[in-house]
């Protein structure tokens, strides 16, 4: 179950770190018991350090660490799974004009520097997982090239992970996201077929 206090939808602005924790004290306040792997949606370490401590075990970073790495740091010191996630730009503004002149080797080489940066801090290979950000900083012609061409990213050996479900370049004839599951679906049928190993889906 991956659970975000924070929206990173195309044009969503940031939540202050002490609002981020606020939410998740709420939902940890309910008391719920889950018997499933839980996994914290955030970039803020100190956010991640607070779900690790408080029966979370898994980071689904969409900054890959942040410049600063601090994330890739965190997953280290609890030897726990973390989801890097390629992305252009930040979330409030990603979808403004995004370019590419080979999106597949751009992502290629992202994730080439993640890893070593990584390896480097003694992450162990099964806790890094990668998804391209489909939709994150990406035209529809781009989602698509991804989708296509989820092997290039084999070459890694990592497992990978897409978030497909109910996101706009899905959309037909402008209709909403709860609308899109059909579209979700083919989609969804494609990136087995293409070797994804993990899906993130809203429609369970």
């Amino acid at each position: 179950i991956d659970f975000g206090c924070e929206s990173s939808r195309p044009g969503a602005k940031p939540v202050s770190e002490k609002n981020e924790l606020s939410r998740l004290n709420d939902f940890l306040a309910k008391g719920l018991h889950f018997d499933k792997i839980l996994s914290i949606d955030t970039y803020k370490p100190k956010v991640a350090r607070f779900a690790l401590e408080n029966g979370f075990n898994m980071i689904n970073d969409i900054t890959s660490g942040g410049d600063d790495d601090m994330m890739l740091h965190l997953a280290a010191e609890y030897d726990c799974p973390i989801i890097l996630m390629h992305m252009k730009g930040v979330p409030a503004t990603m979808q403004e004009n995004p370019f590419y002149d080979d999106i597949m080797s751009d992502i290629t080489y992202f994730f080439e520097k993640k890893l070593k940066t990584a390896q480097n801090l003694g992450i162990k290979r099964k806790n890094l997982i990668l998804d391209p950000g489909i939709g994150f900083g990406k035209r529809v012609e781009d989602n698509n090239v991804i989708l296509d061409n989820l092997d290039t990213l084999k070459q890694f050996n990592h497992p990978i992970l897409l978030g497909l479900s109910r996101k706009s370049f899905l959309s037909v004839n402008e209709d909403g996201p709860e609308s899109r599951l059909p579209a979700t679906l083919g989609a969804t049928v494609l990136a087995i077929q293409n070797g994804v190993d993990i899906l993130r889906v809203h429609d369970i």
